[in-house]
């Protein structure tokens, strides 16, 4: 099995107040990521404009993000295709685990 290591690439801009944060497996792919969004909305932004870039690694269990109105936490690519599962899915694991080690 190969293991897929995801980090957050956080790019910090002039214009935006929030990073625009790519997941990728590489600092080169997540470039790549950000120049395909740039394509997307006309080129407006220019390599200057970026003046910071800051790397995430995500952590199993502890890691979340919002997804559609939806939170959403880490659980890694071995565990689901995009290696993140719906908090409530999570929760119903988590449970289902703690109760399986307390013999319930």
């Amino acid at each position: 099995m190969k293991a897929h290591k995801i980090m957050l690439y956080k790019f910090y801009t002039k214009q935006l107040e929030k990073p625009l944060v790519m997941e990728a497996e590489s600092r080169k792919q997540a470039i790549e990521m950000l120049q395909a969004f740039n394509d997307k909305i006309g080129k407006t932004m220019k390599q200057s404009d970026i003046v910071d870039m800051r790397v995430e690694t995500l952590v199993v269990g502890e890691s979340s993000k919002i997804k559609n109105k939806v939170k959403h936490i880490w659980v890694g690519k071995d565990q689901t295709q995009s290696g993140w599962l719906e908090h409530s899915e999570y929760m119903i694991i988590v449970n289902r685990n703690k109760n399986k080690r307390n013999g319930n």
